[in-house]
């Protein structure tokens, strides 16, 4: 007997999780759903031992635990083994209400949106509460102030959490962009090429998954590293006058020496893919700043509304 065609692929990536995946697994196995999925585990090097229940872990659903590979964006090597139709990209910290899948997959099942994420909640008794929030302005507040949401729930900036996307289109224009450190300024650059390609990612403020953050060790520290990220994500995407603005606020932030010592590299590292997508894209930086209302605030230069000289 043929078993059920695999309809969702949920990829969670980890690297030293403590007992998060464990934790985020259990919601899992007990949240209802009416579609058929499989679980796909993208181990990032972990050294806690976060992955090693899974070995005898009962789950009814199909699991499949990838080793990350060197030079490879770890989502990318769970999305080679999905076979499911719509892939999730998830984190090892939720938790999961009954048919979230359905609803968070609605705006990609009726051609409405090709990405989609969803709304969020902290749960109170969390160890560790993340704050980023310190000398944050211009473009990475916008980034860090989810959900950041235009006219008919176009969201700006995906989740890095949680975002669902037709594997199909995931395929088409390239799955995730490798040199980035951390999942946040992955999924943004992810986010904004989707809507410069002419895409749409949808808010889906009904799906309301569970945060628990706990601290971990050793300490996950990819998220602090956020300017070379941005800079990766400038020199794919911006204009001249845009990556200017980017590279003083990331000089004001990190020491100069620190960056600067590899920004030639990851422009030319990035040129031909900055070419590529130049020529598919359907919009520009100024449009997509435009439609999002995103202003870059640089004290020093005294910036326009768009981020351009006055």
């Amino acid at each position: 007997m043929l078993s059920e065609p695999i309809t969702v692929s949920i990829i969670i990536t980890v690297k030293n999780g403590g007992i998060d995946l464990y934790t985020t697994m259990e919601s899992l196995k007990v949240s209802r759903t009416t579609l058929s999925y499989e679980v796909i585990i993208v181990d990032e090097g972990s050294v806690d031992g976060c992955c090693d229940f899974l070995m005898g872990y009962r789950f009814e659903r199909p699991i499949k635990r990838l080793k990350g590979e060197q030079g490879i964006p770890a989502r990318n090597v769970g999305a080679a083994h999905a076979t499911g139709k719509y892939l999730i990209f998830c984190g090892a910290h939720l938790y999961y209400d009954d048919y979230w899948m359905e609803k968070l997959l609605e705006p990609l099942m009726t051609g409405e949106a090709d990405c989609s994420s969803p709304s969020f909640k902290v749960r109170e008794h969390s160890v560790v509460i993340p704050n980023r929030d310190h000398e944050v302005y211009g473009l990475l507040s916008s980034i860090r102030n989810y959900p950041l949401v235009a006219e008919g729930k176009a969201l700006t900036w995906l989740s890095w959490e949680c975002f669902a996307v037709h594997r199909d289109k995931f395929r088409d224009i390239g799955g995730i962009e490798d040199g980035f450190i951390g999942k946040e300024m992955e999924t943004a650059e992810f986010s904004l090429r989707i809507w410069l390609l002419g895409g749409f990612c949808a808010y889906v403020p009904e799906v309301s998954l569970i945060q628990v953050f706990r601290q971990n060790f050793p300490y996950d520290d990819s998220m602090e590293q956020w300017g070379f990220d941005l800079l990766i994500l400038a020199y794919l995407h911006f204009s001249e006058a845009l990556i200017s603005v980017c590279c003083g606020q990331v000089y004001r932030t990190f020491r100069e020496s620190e960056i600067a010592k590899s920004e030639s590299e990851q422009r030319e590292a990035v040129e031909l893919r900055r070419q590529k997508y130049a020529y598919l894209r359907k919009y520009d930086d100024t449009w997509f700043l435009s439609r999002f209302g995103i202003e870059f605030e640089d004290d020093r230069d005294k910036l326009g509304p768009a981020g351009y000289p006055n």
